[in-house]
């Protein structure tokens, strides 16, 4: 947070990096890169997404943006 108690803007290549991320969660799915952006302008939400995903995949399953 900044000093105005405004979220911080995120670094670009974590953003860049969660992203292709998504991308291969939906696509190891049989979802298509613009059939998942589809669902995401339908109103789905990216928690929504990942908690409908295979739990025992996600469980063992980190990001990896911050390595």
């Amino acid at each position: 947070m900044n000093s105005l108690r405004q979220p911080a803007e995120p670094k670009p290549e974590l953003v860049e990096c969660a992203v292709g991320e998504l991308l291969d969660i939906a696509e190891r799915q049989g979802i298509s890169p613009a059939d998942f952006i589809h669902l995401l302008d339908s109103g789905m939400q990216v928690s929504d997404f990942l908690a409908a995903m295979n739990p025992l995949e996600n469980s063992k399953r980190t990001l990896d943006c911050y390595s």
